[in-house]
């Protein structure tokens, strides 16, 4: 599958005029979307999907005549992207509603919903994410394989978010993640690009040193784990490999160095946060860097529609986080969005509609245009500058590394964020790597 989604992206790269760019992931991870855990339970999750299938239920009584169809978006960043779209489907479909549902720590949520025979309608997720497999495999996706509109895709491309020749999503975006930074703030202070990590922390001391906050970190969304995926690309040579000899018992985590000088990477890059960062969500960290308060922020190309709308005036850009010294940089990429439908979906008709709509070029375009994104869509071209330099890496197989979770087993992804994020206070790099251990053993 890698080695089909590496040529596709290559086939994007070539096709668009202009290449531009994460998450998710995973997205990445990721380059996915951040999760708020402000939901901090269970019970809170239960809420919050209660008051959505609500909703859903009091619009779809109030509309009358109308199909009302429920989406929920678990990427927060498209969130305005989608009420646009959504509304030109509308007027060209009178007869269909849409309610797009957005909720902090959205995949837990969906999983909630999942285990309660809740489903959404239509909804938003990553194909290559182990929910999305979950969700596969005990059968709660329409098979949507032979539609007419999955014909919009890019040739060789729908392949690689496919379950055995089977589709069951409509591929929207692609990502890749790196270092958002601000341009007016390195250049006033004569700082170039980094090319490795050593330089990298140079260039943090530097902009601490002139009372610039170097980096936004967002560690109330346990987004370090998200990092710790980051670094792991480049970091443990043969990635792919080290994790399946982890999983079948022929290797443990201390046998790959990679895995502890990427904890260390991430004690150390902390240091160069702005005060309380545990008290920072993904959003305001974004808001901060957007308003200039810090010069950077590790992310990807899925953080320009917030940046954007927080600051339409930023002059900003990415480069790749860098590897070690001797090492080679490796960016991180996925599938970043897709949509599919639900099982349960009583208006099928209409939510292949929607999805249909979904895959016209003109409509592919303008998302691309405002999330800055690849498409999976036939015509469609990026145009947006700032995150150019990420995606001109893809011109080169070997520079690019598929998201870590995607190679880990459903439930990992939670004990990773949370143990990272233990690591972030405590700075005990030897009980994060055996926690690691019991999470990937277990």
């Amino acid at each position: 599958m890698k080695k089909k989604l590496l040529s596709a992206i290559l086939c994007v790269s070539l096709m668009a005029s202009v290449l531009v760019g994460c998450g998710s992931g995973s997205g990445a991870e990721s380059g996915k979307t951040e999760e708020s855990q402000d939901a901090a339970s269970g019970e809170a999750s239960e809420d919050a999907s209660t008051e959505s299938s609500e909703s859903a239920s009091d619009s779809g009584s109030a509309s009358g005549d109308k199909v009302h169809i429920e989406f929920f978006n678990i990427k927060s960043e498209v969130v305005g992207i989608y009420d646009e779209l959504i509304q030109k489907f509308e007027d060209a479909n009178p007869d269909i509603e849409v309610e797009q549902i957005n909720v902090p720590d959205a995949t837990t949520v969906l999983q909630t919903r999942m285990s309660t025979n809740d489903m959404p309608d239509v909804l938003s997720h990553w194909a290559s994410d182990p929910v999305f497999k979950e969700m596969v495999n005990n059968g709660m996706l329409v098979d949507l394989t032979g539609q007419e509109f999955l014909n919009n895709i890019k040739e060789g491309m729908l392949e690689t978010t496919e379950y055995d020749g089977k589709a069951y999503c409509l591929p929207i975006s692609m990502n890749a993640a790196g270092v958002v930074y601000n341009i007016d703030i390195f250049e006033a202070n004569g700082i170039e690009i980094p090319t490795t990590y050593e330089e990298l922390i140079e260039v943090c001391k530097k902009l601490q040193d002139a009372g610039i906050t170097p980096f936004a970190m967002f560690n109330q969304a346990s987004h370090a784990g998200q990092i710790e995926a980051m670094l792991q690309v480049s970091d443990i040579e043969n990635y792919e490999d080290a994790y399946a000899k982890i999983y079948e018992g022929t290797a443990v985590v201390e046998d790959y160095e990679g895995f502890r000088l990427a904890a260390e990477k991430i004690v150390e890059l902390n240091e160069y946060a702005q005060e309380d960062s545990f008290g920072t969500t993904y959003e305001q960290a974004i808001a901060d860097f957007a308003n200039e308060e810090t010069a950077m922020i590790l992310g990807g190309i899925w953080m320009v529609p917030t940046i954007n709308e927080d600051n339409a005036n930023l002059n900003y850009s990415t480069f790749a986080f860098p590897a070690s010294a001797g090492m080679k940089t490796v960016v991180p990429y996925q599938n970043d969005h897709c949509l599919a439908i639900s099982e349960s979906c009583e208006n099928k008709e209409a939510a292949m509609k929607f999805l249909a709509f979904m895959a016209e070029t003109e409509n592919a375009q303008y998302y691309a245009d405002m999330d800055g994104s690849p498409s999976y869509i036939e015509g469609v071209e990026t145009t947006l500058v700032q995150t150019r330099p990420l995606l001109d890496l893809f011109d080169k197989e070997d520079n690019l590394g598929i998201w870590p979770d995607q190679l880990w087993q459903p439930g990992v992804v939670d004990n990773m964020y949370n143990f990272t994020d233990e690591l972030v206070q405590s700075g005990d790099v030897d009980a994060y790597l055996q926690n690691l251990q019991g999470i990937f053993v277990k």
